[in-house]
């Protein structure tokens, strides 16, 4: 082995490691805060007040909000990025129609190092800033109410609990603004804790160097602060949180270096944000990345933007093509083996080399190694929401992916942008194509998801071009699942194709059931569509109430999956204050690892390799053994598994509705997409009849089994495929 690979295995091996150690200390939190949620009250660690330094405002004017927090002693709360441990600290907004809230302030953190591990924290007391600012348009009289939901994990050394408090602030409206002045102290006092600009003396640059970001100040003034006490506070994870930094100052040139640990599992946004700090005191940094990848470019149509990026990700897909072939080839040689018996006929024979032939042929085709982006091919740049604004801002067609790749609904609309006439559409129209990864969490995707009613991906947005700056840019929703006529007609006739809006509970039910049934005709599902049918034929020979029973137990195991699931991911936002999003189990490793364990385990079985059906049924009652219920019933747990990397038409309506839902609505719906999954098989349950029309059962069952192995082959590849970007 190179060192050049040595060094990237032995990356990939701390970076699954850190994934472990942050695994476990979720999995402490999550317990600590089950045990002190029975017998410690938050209320008593924390309070908070909200005011504003306007006691009446007038439109068109502005005012200051401020949230004084006070922590008991010996508690924390954290910063609005936690560091390797804990959640960040937030506060949800909810306002009127012509008011506007900016972002808000944090004072400078303080280091907290537990166990190895180092977080970003609040303590004892401290207050929050953020700006209202009304609109001229709001009549006067009419008061101003500003409702918010503080959030944040109050722990000590042994224990974490998480606090939630709402709050409301009535303010009253007149034609000429009244300033608290007790209240306008305190902004001011909160203001000289927040981090300040940069002086204009100092110049902050960046470089990437031997895998580490070398972050420069420079100015003669700095010599005045001792260098071993900055530290630098950045948002977001691009830096390695906890890694060790250490500052030196050159007095010669007045400069200042530190370098960062980049992290290897995050891709890099446009700029990096952070704060400077030297004690109590901060400094605001953001420097743009331009200089180190593309998008310092001008941003010119998406088919002569970055190449390289593309290059990169052509060869990662290249890789799952690989993958792909050779289980083609593998099945050419089972399906020319199966045919090639002295006991068939010559024209079967014949037939099975022809076939096998075929599928060889196709294995060479997609696995054999491509040139790495077309020359007139769409190229895609890495979004950010800044960037989108700003070529939106400009005017500009933008074009946004939101993507993963444990996604299957994202991997097979990308064939759309293949197609030479979509090319050319995006090129004619000066499309810039934005693509957002959302392989591993992050909030930020997770957010621009959510403005849009989404709460997984795939999701596709079209921003038109326009003349003139839009004060209010109009998005156009694409479909879940594309297709080339889709994407024409939306550049066309800049309108959406298919837009179905849930007016009402009812119409919300409608599409979850409807997503549910469309599912069965994902490829997420048709390994094991499959297998149903080979269990049909087998039953066709019992009983009518054995035959429903089988379709209970096979919807009653979809059902408690869904249920299992949605519990899990309201728990863990709500209580926890996790940024996850539908499909986030996916976005483990270890989840995602022990997912393709088990697919191989079983497409190995059905290969004929050992047989585990035994085994399993015997995890079940003697009722179970005589009838396979358990088997039906394992089964609608795995078709529930394998669909949620999919997503059918409607159920991104569906989905984002319900998690914004209180738990009793939100399990209703995700009931009817259970139901609408199990329908196909509930109706061949209590329509026995039907199982006429399907073959006797004889030896092509053992033939159709050994195939079925095949696309859980695929399958496994796909989930290594993504689990080597999760690492």
């Amino acid at each position: 082995m190179s060192p050049s690979n040595s060094n990237k295995a032995h990356e990939r091996s701390f970076s699954f490691l850190r994934h472990v150690a942050k695994f476990l200390t979720y999995l402490f939190v999550l317990l600590a805060t089950h045990h002190w949620s029975l017998g410690q009250d938050s209320n008593d660690l924390i309070d908070i007040s909200i005011a504003a330094d306007a006691s009446v405002l007038s439109p068109g004017d502005s005012t200051w909000l401020i949230l004084d927090v006070k922590v008991s002693s010996g508690w924390h709360a954290y910063w609005k990025t936690a560091g390797e441990t804990g959640f960040p600290t937030s506060i949800k907004w909810e306002v009127p129609d012509g008011v506007t809230i900016g972002k808000l302030g944090f004072p400078v953190p303080k280091v907290y190092e537990f166990e190895d591990l180092s977080s970003y924290v609040l303590e004892e007391k401290f207050s929050l800033l953020a700006k209202l600012e009304l609109d001229s348009d709001w009549d006067v009289g009419i008061p101003l109410l500003v409702e918010g939901e503080f959030s944040t994990l109050l722990c000590n050394e042994s224990n974490c609990v998480p606090f939630d408090s709402q709050f409301k602030l009535e303010i009253q409206t007149e034609g000429e603004t009244r300033v608290d002045r007790s209240v306008s102290r305190k902004v001011s006092q909160a203001m000289r804790d927040l981090p300040q600009e940069l002086p204009r003396e100092w110049k902050a640059s960046l470089v990437l160097q031997d895998k580490a970001w070398i972050l420069t100040f420079t100015g003669q003034s700095l010599s005045e602060f001792s260098p071993s006490s900055f530290y630098f506070f950045p948002e977001g994870d691009l830096i390695e949180h906890g890694s060790e930094q250490t500052f030196s100052f050159t007095e010669k040139d007045g400069v200042l270096r530190v370098p960062l640990a980049m992290n290897p599992t995050v891709e890099a946004s446009d700029s990096l944000r952070g704060v400077l700090a030297h004690g109590d005191y901060g400094w605001l940094v953001e420097i743009g990345l331009g200089a180190l990848s593309s998008f310092d470019k001008p941003m010119t149509p998406s088919t002569s933007g970055s190449k390289e990026q593309n290059e990169r990700a052509q060869n990662d897909l290249q890789t799952l093509w690989t993958l792909l072939a050779m289980v083609l080839v593998a099945m050419a040689v089972w399906v020319y083996g199966k045919t090639n018996q002295p006991v068939h006929s010559r024209k079967r024979k014949a037939s099975g080399k022809v076939l096998a032939l075929i599928i060889l042929g196709t294995g060479l085709w997609i696995g054999f190694p491509k040139s790495s982006v077309a020359a007139d091919g769409i190229v895609w740049q890495t979004w950010s929401p800044e960037l989108q604004s700003r070529l939106v801002e400009e005017g500009r067609g933008v074009y946004v992916d939101f993507t993963a790749k444990w996604c299957l609904s994202c991997q097979v609309n990308k064939r759309v942008f293949k197609s030479e006439r979509v090319v050319q559409g995006f090129r004619d129209s000066e499309i810039v194509a934005l693509r957002a990864d959302w392989t591993k969490r992050g909030p930020i995707i997770l957010e621009a998801l959510q403005e849009h009613g989404r709460e997984g991906v795939p999701l596709n947005l079209y921003f038109p071009p326009s003349e003139f700056a839009p004060s209010n840019p109009r998005s156009i929703l694409m479909p879940e699942i594309l297709t080339e006529k889709i994407v024409l007609t939306v550049l066309e006739t800049e309108e959406a194709y298919l837009n179905p809006k849930a007016d009402g509970f009812g119409a919300i039910l409608g599409f979850a059931l409807l997503g549910g049934v469309m599912l069965n005709l994902m490829p997420c599902v048709f390994p094991v569509i499959g297998l149903k049918i080979m269990s049909f034929v087998r039953q066709s020979g019992e009983n009518r109430i054995r035959i429903k029973r089988h379709g209970l137990f096979f919807t009653l195991g979809v059902l408690l999956s869904f249920w299992f699931l949605l519990g899990a991911l309201l728990f863990l936002r709500e209580t926890l204050e996790q940024e996850l999003g539908w499909g986030f189990q996916l976005q483990e490793p270890i989840f995602v690892f022990a997912l393709a364990v088990f697919l191989l385990v079983f497409a190995l079985s059905l290969s004929g390799v050992f047989e585990i059906g035994a085994s399993l049924t015997a995890l079940g009652s003697k009722s179970a053994q005589e009838d396979g219920y358990l088997g039906s019933f394992f089964s609608g747990v795995l078709a529930t598994v394998v669909a949620t990397p999919c997503m059918a038409p409607f159920l991104g309506v569906a989905i984002g509705a319900a998690l914004t839902m209180d738990w009793a609505r939100a399990y209703l719906v995700f009931t009817f997409i259970g139901v609408g999954l199990s329908f196909p098989y509930l109706v061949f349950s209590y329509f026995p009849s039907l199982l006429s029309k399907l073959p006797k059962p004889g030896d092509w069952m053992d033939t159709f089994k050994q195939f079925m192995a095949f696309p859980l082959y695929a399958t496994v590849a796909w989930l290594l495929w993504t689990l080597q970007s999760l690492l």
